[in-house]
């Protein structure tokens, strides 16, 4: 029963203990179906039962969506204040995400600026949230309840705010976590050689102003028994920015009279290039002894403020190998590979069949030559061959095993090629998340970038591109011989396959499935697509 004051306000007479709606004042606002003001003592019970009832679903309703259970309350303004801000931050990013995908909206944040913004958001709107819920259950409660009662409701409101608590308080850290370990990641380049870099511009096309992006990536085999860092892998892709196509060339690392640029303090050194009979054979100067050549054993010959004279030689020599300007160079040490596509879930690979007389049945694991012969006991397990998913130790295994090929470095080349075009198709965002902390100590104490962190989203355009674009390869290794190269032949080779144009029926990385025959040794021709031989 209700009654109409002096001003027109509806009122309903107090209930002992209903601090809702005081006498003489207008009714609390209340959800349909709200049962009329009791009469009786049992009434009264079945009203207060209503009550707590009515608590707790409207404190889930904050919990779920900030604000949404206030604007059943005497706080409805700050209810919808809080629930339209929380529609704005979901359109923002649903815009962003919508605009360019998932992995361009997470390029974004991870800028220097996305991340600070983001960890703005999660604090400032986790303490927004958590405000909401605790007026919501402040609102919510009666005077007149017992204690028990009381206690319930501000148990589940508790509850309800370390739903939310945890969460953010768990994403504050991640996000912390991301800008440390990209503060070790992303290192600058060194260019006191007059080294110039091109930089991404802005807007829907950043690529528009550089038609062709060269990157070179490094695979470091650094250990406790060896001084320095020995370069294992070498391979620059040199990406079309307009269509994708990406041309892989692998560089072999027991090549030759590698040339120093004239402006590198090794040239004086080496004027012809990177040769010394005089160590033998056997230890003759090498590409993958370049980087300890320049870090260690000349140290004293570069700027102080040289940074890494090895990595830095090593660019600068590729680059006169390959007759390619270095953009990018990304460096990973092997021993961190392994974890990475272990937070990637793994990798399928074609391990293809051996050709007839071989010494094993498919792709070593482990394995070491002394004197020209493969130590006994020395390989622990072997890779059969299939289609097959490999976790990060078989993965590396496959990479970079080059015991009982018939070609060695080069089958091992032509595998290491195959992992690129796998995890560029592969990649799985989703599946790194999970593994969010391993990935991020991996990448802290393996791997370094000197791409600006700033321009990741116009590199997550490259990289979506690349899913879509042909993947080629130039064999050098079959191509020139590794004691005396020609490297002329090299760089032709190079640009004959960079000039190719695209060819939308050839394979590519998003299309190389497990039906493909795999070639497990070299052809003739030193340029091919890459998937035909994975």
């Amino acid at each position: 029963m209700t009654h109409e004051d002096e001003q027109g306000h509806r009122t309903r007479p107090a209930v002992p203990g209903d601090r809702s709606a005081p006498t003489g004042r207008p009714t609390r606002t209340r959800l349909p179906g709200s049962p009329s003001t009791p009469t009786s003592r049992q009434a009264v019970r079945r009203f207060r039962s209503e009550e707590v009832r009515r608590a707790l679903l409207l404190t889930g309703l904050s919990t779920i969506v900030p604000g949404l259970g206030l604007i059943f309350t005497r706080k409805r303004r700050s209810g919808l204040l809080l629930l339209c801000a929380a529609i704005v931050l979901l359109v923002v990013l649903g815009y962003l995400t919508l605009r360019g995908g998932l992995i361009q909206a997470a390029a974004r944040l991870l800028t220097n600026n996305g991340l600070i913004l983001l960890l703005v958001i999660v604090i400032v709107g986790g303490l927004l949230w958590l405000v909401s819920i605790i007026l919501t259950a402040r609102e919510t409660s009666g005077r007149g309840w017992p204690l028990q009662t009381r206690w319930l409701h501000r148990g589940f409101a508790a509850l309800m705010c370390l739903c939310v608590a945890v969460p953010a308080a768990n994403a504050a850290h991640y996000v912390l976590i991301t800008k440390d370990t990209f503060s070790k990641v992303f290192q600058s380049r060194y260019a006191g050689r007059g080294d110039a870099v091109r930089a991404p511009g802005s807007g829907s096309n950043p690529w528009a102003n550089i038609p062709r992006l060269n990157i070179l990536l490094l695979g470091s085999d650094a250990g406790a028994d060896r001084t320095g860092v020995r370069t294992d892998s070498m391979m620059v892709v040199s990406v079309d920015t307009k269509t994708g196509d990406a041309t892989l060339v692998s560089i072999p690392r027991n090549l030759q009279h590698v040339p120093f640029p004239a402006n590198n303090p090794l040239h004086k050194v080496y004027p012809s290039g990177f040769y010394c009979p005089q160590q033998g054979a056997a230890n003759a100067c090498m590409m993958d002894a370049v980087w300890t050549e320049a870090g260690v054993n000349h140290r004293n010959l570069f700027p102080k403020n040289e940074a890494n004279p090895g990595l830095d030689t090593t660019r600068e020599v590729i680059s006169q190998v390959t007759g390619l300007p270095i953009d990018y160079t990304t460096v990973i040490d092997l021993s961190g590979f392994e974890q990475l596509v272990d937070a990637m879930g793994g990798v399928y690979i074609n391990i293809p069949k051996p050709p007839p007389g071989s010494q094993f049945d498919g792709i070593p694991i482990g394995g070491a030559i002394e004197n020209g012969v493969i130590k006994p006991g020395s390989v622990t397990g072997i890779l059969k061959p299939g289609y097959r998913k490999l976790d990060g130790y078989d993965a590396l295994w496959y990479s970079r095993s080059r015991v009982g090929a018939a070609n060695g470095d080069d089958d091992r080349m032509r595998r290491q090629r195959c992992m690129v075009d796998a995890l560029i198709s592969q990649a799985n965002p989703v599946e790194m998340i999970t593994k969010f902390t391993d990935v991020m100590n991996v990448a802290k104490h393996n791997i370094s970038i000197d791409i600006p962190q700033d321009k990741l989203p116009a590199f997550a355009t490259l990289v979506e591109r690349m899913k879509h674009g042909n993947l080629r390869t130039v064999n050098i290794s079959t191509a020139v011989n590794h004691v005396d190269p020609d490297f002329a032949k090299i760089r032709a080779l190079i640009k004959q396959a960079t000039a190719k144009p695209h060819d939308a029926k050839a394979p590519t990385p998003a299309k190389t499935s497990s039906t493909a025959t795999p070639t497990p040794t070299a052809t003739d021709n030193p340029i091919s697509e890459t998937a035909s031989s994975c």
